[in-house]
This record gives structure tokens, sequence and C-alpha cells, in this order.
């Protein structure tokens, strides 16, 4: 007999924590630029930008720049950050909103169980990758910016 999944909602929580405290060095970064660019290898590059900011939420859209492939290998999410219980979730992925916490099996979207668990640790898993890996890459002026090679832009 199949057991039925429950959500571990400390777990969820304690992965929320993990993601806020990650996305903290790049919130400073978005402060003094509308949008930034993180390069995480050398065809890996990901922009950052705020979409919405409330008094104690604030909205980042992450998507990912390879202009050459198609719309559903980029990898795109928008994160909600809470500051005022420090976490941070994703409320978007890949064009999917309203992720539930849990999903009946089988579902007609075809939905994991867990999800909303697994969209969060791929968030997790990203900002690893940008820690270990990544570096930001500085807004340059329109001036600097035409005698910059096109694969640098």
């Amino acid at each position: 007999m199949l057991q039925r999944y429950v959500v571990d909602v400390a777990e969820l929580h304690r992965l929320n924590e993990l993601n806020y405290a990650g996305l903290l060095p790049l919130l400073s970064q978005l402060e003094s630029q509308a949008q930034v660019t993180i390069y995480a290898g050398e065809h890996l590059a990901f922009s950052l930008r705020n979409v919405s900011e409330a008094r104690y939420t604030s909205d980042i859209e992450i998507e990912q720049l390879k202009p050459d492939w198609a719309d559903y290998l980029h990898a795109k999410m928008t994160v909600r950050l809470y500051h005022d219980v420090r976490m941070a979730e994703i409320i978007s992925s890949q064009g999917v909103t309203r992720l539930a916490a849990r999903y009946q099996q089988p579902n007609r979207e075809m939905r994991h169980q867990d999800e909303k668990h697994q969209v969060n640790q791929f968030l997790a898993d990203w900002l690893t990758l940008c820690r270990k890996q990544g570096h930001i890459q500085p807004k340059l002026s329109e001036t600097a910016q035409k005698f910059m090679p096109y694969y640098f832009k």
C-alpha cells in the first residue's frame, strides 16, 4: 500500500530561510542597479531584476540568459522574499504560478507530489552554484558598451 505524501513544513521553512540568506548578497547589488547579471560559467549567465517592492516583501525575477535556446529550456523563476520572517520562496517557475504544497497523484498537470519543495530546492542549488563559481558583471555605461565584444554584453 502506498503511503500518502505529507508535507514537511519544518523542512520547507528551513529551505526558505536558507534561500533568503543566500539571496541577501545579491539584493545588495540590486539596490544600486535595476538589473544584475551573474556569470556562473563560460556559457551560463543569469539576469536578476527587482519586479516589485513592498513594505515586507520583494519579488525578484531570475532568468537564464541564452538567446539561441528554445524558451522552455531557459530557467525562469520569480522569488518572493518575506523580509519580516526572513524567508524566500519561489512563487512562479517556468510560467507555473501558485504552486501547491502537495499534488494528488496522478494529476492532469503532471506535477510531482512535492513540486513546491523541488523548485525551492532548485533555488537553493542555484544559489550554491552562484556562491561557488559565480561572479557579478558590473553595469557599464552605454559608451563603454559600444566598444565591448558582443559576447561580453
